[in-house]
């Protein structure tokens, strides 16, 4: 049940798009200070193109604070600062790389507005007094159309991520349902057996044995009170058997351990999932608390960490099992989906676990950014201690299950303090 790729799921320091917006940022640095005149004019350019990266890298991490802020401000000023040492260099990039952002770190609403509109006006005026054109003014359109395109962008992803949230409560929900409807057509059939074949068969017993009562008394032949005897026993072994499958399947089917594997694959989102250690044995109440704490868990990262990716990791330590659910925190420039439970998810998960022995903990993971909750359940053996049977080895392997959910508040943990009730 191991699956292997390259590990998409954990939150890089750098991504793909840090790294080109880097890249693109410190190309159009060296360009600026090769254009600048004198060993002393290249130096504070190169300082300044230093400062205004380091102001993206400030505004590129967790929003809104006031180190985004202040990483905003910070490029914005180097970025003008530069237009005016150097002319012929790229120093409109910072800018326009800040006036992406800059609608991220302010609220909808007119401040935002006037914002926007100040700094589309300051890059206009700059650009002409620069260039020395009236027509330089026209870059102000530029910038306003730039940073109202990031905040449609904005809009689009939050949208998508309550959608994703959405759609893992759904399928949560979609999956009790279905197992609420196949209990309900096994209680049918069970009602059905128990009043056509237990009853008949009950009756067709009883017959036998007056007949064979009958025929005893009246001296009958051996020939004929044995087929009877061995019919009546025939009859005796259908109602046990019956009344043990209308037992069955009266019964509630459990979810276990091996189930989590399809799980994670179904989740709207990406879900990384690892097992270690010698699978041992859990009584089925147990393997059950285990699917649904999990399953919980990942639906309430889903809620309150909309875009993360998540690690679920089950290790076999010999005594018992340990299962481990993990966000890595909100990725930068998101916000929860807005999508919330009932509040009693954490409580409801922990009394499931302890009610089969075992122990769950929860709160913000030590790893880094996001929420983590653990637990842990006994093994069982044939003697009602701790053991292990005779699976096969589980070599520690990683996997991940693409879904991508790319998705407002601000929570590190990667949950609010709402969901760290209801996780």
């Amino acid at each position: 049940m191991i699956r292997s790729t390259a590990d998409p799921g954990r939150r890089r320091v750098f991504e793909r798009g840090d790294v080109i917006g880097a890249g693109a940022l410190i190309t159009c640095m060296v360009v600026s200070v090769v254009a600048a005149d004198g060993a002393a004019l290249k130096a504070v350019v190169a300082v300044l193109g230093l400062v205004a990266e380091l102001g993206m890298v400030l505004s590129g991490r967790a929003l809104p604070t006031p180190l985004t802020w202040f990483g905003v401000a910070l490029t914005i000023g180097t970025g003008f600062a530069i237009m005016a040492l150097v002319p012929n260099g790229l120093g409109e990039v910072p800018v326009l790389a800040a006036a992406a952002v800059l609608p991220m770190c302010i609220p909808a609403g007119p401040v935002r507005s006037a914002c926007v509109a100040l700094l589309a006006v300051g890059f206009g005026v700059a650009v002409m007094v620069i260039f020395g054109s009236v027509a330089g003014l026209l870059s102000a359109v530029g910038v306003w159309l730039l940073a109202d395109r990031s905040i449609e962008h904005a809009a689009l992803q939050a949208e998508r991520d309550r959608a994703l949230a959405l759609l893992a409560e759904v399928e949560a929900s979609r999956a009790a349902r279905q197992e609420a409807a196949a209990l309900e057509e096994r209680r049918r059939i069970a009602h059905e057996m128990h009043d056509v074949l237990a009853h008949s068969l009950a009756g067709l017993s009883m017959q036998l044995q007056a007949i064979r009562a009958i025929a005893r008394r009246d001296g009958a032949p051996a020939t004929l009170t044995e087929p009877l005897d061995r019919a009546a026993e025939l009859a005796r072994d259908g109602v046990h058997e019956a009344r043990a499958a209308v037992s069955a399947l009266r019964s509630v089917p459990l979810r276990g351990v091996a189930d989590i594997n399809g799980l994670t694959r179904v989740f709207p989102g990406e879900v990384r999932l690892c097992v270690g250690g010698r699978a041992g044995r859990l009584t089925p109440e147990a393997g059950h608390a285990v699917y649904r704490a999990v399953q919980e868990a990942m639906t309430n990262a889903a809620r309150y960490a909309t875009g993360s990716a998540i690690d679920v990791d089950l290790a076999w330590e010999g005594l018992e099992l340990r299962a481990v659910v993990r966000d890595h925190g909100l990725p930068a420039g998101r916000g929860p989906s807005g999508v919330r439970g009932s509040g009693t998810g954490l409580r409801a998960m922990a009394e499931r676990i302890e009610a089969v022995g075992g122990s769950l903990t929860a709160g913000p993971s030590p790893e880094g950014p996001g929420w983590r909750i653990a637990l842990r359940v006994p093994v069982v053996g044939s003697d009602g201690a701790a053991a292990d049977t005779a699976s096969e080895d589980v070599a520690a392997a990683c996997g991940a299950v693409a879904g991508g959910n790319d998705a407002p508040g601000t929570n590190t943990g990667g949950m609010t303090a709402d969901g760290k009730a209801d996780a």
